[in-house]
């Protein structure tokens, strides 16, 4: 059988202005309207200038720092660039496959991670993604010679077979889940298993 490797890393770029027209539209724009909202309610209940401020102000500002994080996560995770992060930084590739013997950084597993978290659960691409993730943690698993992080494989493999279950996916994503079962499979004498 073909050994199957694959890359990853962004693949497009957004524009300065772009990312801030986003930024305005999808974060600034709704807090200025809690803001308003926030000043009004509390001015009436208070009739404190100052507090009513004050308290609109942290309402405005944490709701537009909550925004815009949501966002820069949505883009990343959808493999844009974000404007401030040098391309080089950005468009690093890392190859999973646990034959190679190269772990993966931990801090890409991680980022992977979290955007893992903004995934809509029902949807394939969560299947697939899943799979990903117990693959990065198996090559390090190998890398390491680590039982935690094949643990760590073995669970994303049975969280990837759970949200498959009932879902019409693509040969591609059943792939990636067998391609992970095949692996585990291979390597779990290596880490005590019978």
């Amino acid at each position: 059988m073909e050994q199957r490797k694959i890359i990853f890393g962004p693949t497009k770029e957004i524009s300065t202005l772009k990312y801030v027209l986003l930024n305005l539209l999808l974060a600034a724009l709704p807090s200025a309207i809690v803001f308003i909202l926030a000043y009004d309610i509390i001015y009436n209940f208070l009739h404190s200038f100052i507090l009513s401020a004050t308290l609109s102000t942290l309402i405005f500002s944490t709701l537009g720092a909550i925004l815009s994080t949501y966002l820069n996560r949505y883009l990343m995770r959808r493999g844009i660039i974000l404007p401030g992060i040098r391309k080089k930084e950005a468009s690093t590739k890392f190859m999973i496959s646990p034959e190679s013997g190269q772990p993966i950084d931990e801090k890409v597993i991680k980022r992977y991670e979290k955007a893992l978290e903004f995934s809509d659960k029902k949807s394939e691409n969560y299947v697939a993604e899943l799979a990903m993730l117990g693959m990065m943690y198996l090559q390090n698993a190998v890398a390491y010679d680590n039982k935690d992080l094949y643990l760590r494989a073995k669970e994303y493999l049975a969280r990837a077979e759970e949200a498959m279950e009932g879902k019409n996916v693509s040969f591609e994503t059943k792939m990636l889940v067998d391609n992970l079962r095949s692996k585990i499979e291979t390597y779990k004498y290596r880490f005590g298993e019978r």
